[in-house]
């Protein structure tokens, strides 16, 4: 079962109860305006269901600008375990040039450089089935 939470020309927003999943699919390139707009969305959303658990589906997406990056990694994740409360894990669902990308540079941390008690997790997939299994997993870790 799927709620149709929020929807844009460029995000679409559902929540799956059955699997505690919040789901962002940017739907197409957006400006940095619209960036906000939809991560602001997806955080009220989130408050909404109660969802620490979130994939964003960000393929038909370039590559954030460095001060967007910034934003995230700095301010909007710290934002999102304040906001709602320990553990939040979020997983990327990305192209696999886009995940190649990143694991070159260094510019967004790897799943391996977090704890697993940590607040916040992040992880980057290239597969949507991956991306919520490791959602699911981190799920039965914080239930035991």
């Amino acid at each position: 079962m799927t709620i149709a939470c929020s929807s844009s020309d460029y995000l679409d927003v559902t929540y799956q109860p059955d699997l505690r999943i919040l789901v962002g699919r940017w739907l197409r390139l957006v400006t940095e305006e619209e960036a906000l707009r939809g991560y602001d969305c997806l955080l009220a959303t989130a408050r909404q269901y109660d969802a620490h658990y979130w994939l964003l589906d960000i393929r038909r997406r370039h590559r954030s600008a460095p001060a967007m990056l910034d934003w995230l990694l700095h301010t909007y994740y710290n934002q999102l375990v304040r906001e709602l409360g320990p553990p939040v894990r979020l997983v990327y669902f990305m192209a696999p040039g886009l995940r190649q990308e990143f694991q070159h540079d260094n510019t967004v941390p790897e799943p391996h450089t977090y704890h697993a008690d940590e607040p916040f997790r992040m992880n980057q997939c290239i597969t949507e089935a991956e991306a919520v299994a490791w959602l699911l997993a981190e799920q039965r870790v914080h239930q035991a």
